[in-house]
């Protein structure tokens, strides 16, 4: 494998003229149905004439694209909603007589060819099913598709653990799906009960993974193989992980590109979707590099991770990277805790989730923490109050969604 640190920097992928000015008409149609939708002649023309779609945009979008569906039968969900009004996602049903795009059986080909997914496979799919997420619906047809069994788990129950991980065990799961929080959840439980799962491949999407979650899984599943899928709810997976945290961006079905902040916006080259999805703002940061014909996505993380402390900006990916140079490991799983005392003075909690450290590396984690220049501003002035603790993975802070809660602010 190359190094795709020494590959071509991409500030878009491959741009097809033809598939990019369809879904600009799409989208104009519905969107400005009284104008012409402008002339799409190169990448530069598109950047200049079509703006960024942000989630209020796709909100008004898809609302306005589920007015107009009239009698075509649609899967009716929503992007979490846990934390904000939940994004309107809508999709066509399999009705009888349909055939899957070109795009999806591309990549359920795809799937089957890496053996990512096969037939005989027993998937227990653990995306959670409440509120209303898309993604454990999505997830069951992928599986379908693939030939492979389903075990529709959602979620661990607290009071029937054992008994759901030995049902798991009696039918012989081989292969688990999820969020990394569920997924670290389900380790925790197989150490905790004893019950042995024969797991051989874990896919997982929703956020990133990293190393030290990577290692409690595989403490659990010695030998297992971790996939991850990069994807959004309302529009699917765009990239299928080749290596760790190394995605392989599936270009014949999305065009994507970096705007000028350095975020991914995504658009949807699928003419059959209900909602046309045009360089929408995800929100994350991440590389695209050339590899040959390929492109490689790399470095993905949320492009939201810093909060300000007593006038500080600090990064929560800065403070991951310390604390693993500090024990010479290459990721340490970080929470921020944020608060306000009686006085009035922002306390700032930096918990360190990790299985297996001693004194030693505790205290070099907490020294070269403190020592960052943001946050010794703050001690030298004396206008904050930062405290280092440490715990277990298992302890980690979870949203509804069972997505890892890196900042949590309960400032007044």
């Amino acid at each position: 494998m190359n190094d795709v640190t020494q590959q071509l920097q991409l500030q878009h992928t491959a741009f097809d003229k033809k598939r990019i000015q369809a879904i600009v008409n799409k989208y104009w149609g519905l969107s400005f149905p009284e104008d012409t939708p402008p002339q799409i002649d190169d990448y530069e023309s598109f950047a200049a004439r079509v703006p960024e779609m942000d989630k209020a945009s796709y909100i008004k979008l898809s609302e306005q694209a589920f007015a107009n569906h009239r009698e075509v039968p649609l899967i009716i969900g929503g992007s979490s909603g846990t934390s904000g009004q939940s994004k309107l996602v809508i999709e066509k049903t399999n009705t009888p007589g349909s055939r899957p795009s070109e795009d999806d059986i591309q990549f359920i080909t795809e799937l089957r060819m890496s053996g990512v997914l096969n037939p005989g496979d027993i998937a227990a799919n653990l995306f959670m099913v409440g509120m209303y997420s898309i993604l454990h619906h999505g997830f069951n047809r992928i599986i379908e598709a693939c030939y492979a069994s389903v075990l529709p788990l959602g979620m661990l129950n607290p009071e029937h653990t054992e008994t759901q991980l030995a049902f798991m065990k009696q039918h012989n799961v081989n292969v688990l799906t999820g969020t990394p929080g569920t997924l670290i959840q389900i380790a925790h439980a197989v150490k905790a009960t004893g019950v042995e799962l024969n797991i051989e491949r874990i896919l997982y999407t929703g956020e990133r993974l990293g190393e030290a979650k990577a290692k409690v899984l595989r403490d659990a599943f010695p030998n297992v193989r971790i996939v991850g899928f990069y994807g959004l709810s309302e529009c699917g997976f765009m990239a299928i992980e080749e290596v760790s945290e190394r995605y392989k961006v599936r270009q014949n079905a999305y065009f994507l590109e970096l705007n000028q902040q350095g975020r991914l916006l995504v658009t949807c080259l699928n003419e059959e979707t209900p909602v046309p999805f045009l360089r929408f703002d995800t929100g994350d940061a991440v590389s695209l590099v050339a590899r040959g014909d390929q492109v490689i996505m790399g470095g993905i993380d949320r492009s939201d991770t810093s909060f300000n402390f007593v006038g500080n900006l600090v990064d929560m990916k800065v403070l991951r990277d310390i604390a693993a140079m500090a024990i010479n490991e290459r990721d340490v799983l970080l929470e921020a805790l944020l608060d306000t005392n009686d006085l009035g003075q922002d306390l700032l909690i930096i918990r360190v989730l990790h299985d297996a450290l001693d004194d030693v590396q505790k205290g070099q984690i907490s020294n070269a923490l403190l020592a960052y220049e943001e946050l010794k501003e703050a001690l030298d002035k004396d206008t904050g109050l930062i405290t280092i603790e440490f715990d277990s993975t298992q302890s980690a802070s979870l949203t509804g969604r069972n997505k890892h809660r890196q900042i949590l602010d309960e400032r007044a």
